[in-house]
């Protein structure tokens, strides 16, 4: 299954080639998707048949002089777990500028460009790491890169391979591709609102210590809002779901 799974995305990687990989020097972002706003998700471990919502999170996104920020808070129902990420990119292009993270574990700071600087300290070991990471080539941030995929011109049968930057003390770090294996239309029900028409979006990446990790993401038609996400991870099964007030 392991070797079907590598062939199958290995073959839609081969079916890419020729496409010049999306970029901030080669984006075909569609702009209007990109606006104030604000939401909140629930996030859940799925294993068998059980659900469990382990926290939430709540992601602002501002625009204005020439950046787009956004800024994810998650409160773990764990206590001492929550933490936050800020992201800043060129509101143009959303050619990466500054990225933080913060929680009880490990504090990192990343400053972009062609090389990328700033630090990662570990609090549970009391280590810090200086970063300084000369790239060469074009990218999104990581941490943006999911965001993104909402404001793609999406259709049925849409293909793209994404380059993004990764920071991983742990895994793999620098230029690691995404990739929109498939595209198709479905819909998504809701308690409160009902039916609603979607894309759904199938990607694999290799953030997170070289495991390729599968998502597949429904996508409001005629919104963009992030109605749910489902991430496989190596067989650890999670999902982000929105919530309605």
């Amino acid at each position: 299954m392991r070797f079907i799974m590598t062939l199958t995305i290995s073959l839609l990687a081969l079916s890419m080639y020729g496409q010049t990989p999306l970029s901030p020097a080669n984006s075909t972002l569609e702009k209007k998707w990109i606006r104030d706003e604000q939401f909140r998700q629930r996030w859940y471990i799925i294993k068998d048949s059980s659900k469990l919502e382990i926290g939430k999170v709540t992601s602002s996104f501002k625009t204005g002089k020439g950046s787009l920020t956004v800024i994810a808070t998650v409160a773990m129902n764990q206590p001492g777990t929550a933490w936050t990420d800020s992201t800043v990119a060129s509101s143009t292009n959303l050619q990466p500028i500054y990225h933080s993270s913060y929680n009880g574990q490990r504090d990192m700071v990343l400053h972009f460009g062609t090389t990328v600087t700033g630090y990662y300290t570990d609090k549970l070991k009391g280590t810090s790491t200086i970063i300084n990471d000369n790239i060469a080539g074009d990218y999104f941030d990581s941490n943006l890169y999911p965001s993104i995929i909402r404001w793609l011109p999406l259709q049925e049968g849409y293909q793209r391979e994404i380059s993004i930057y990764d920071y991983n003390p742990s895994g793999k770090t620098g230029l690691i591709k995404a990739y929109i294996t498939d595209v198709k239309k479905g819909t998504y029900q809701t308690a409160l609102s009902g039916s609603h028409p979607v894309w759904l979006v199938t990607v694999t990446d290799e953030i997170g210590n070289g495991v390729k990790t599968s998502s597949r993401y429904y996508i409001d038609q005629a919104d963009r809002r992030p109605w749910k996400q489902e991430i496989n991870a190596n067989g650890r099964i999670m999902s982000l779901e929105l919530m309605e007030d």
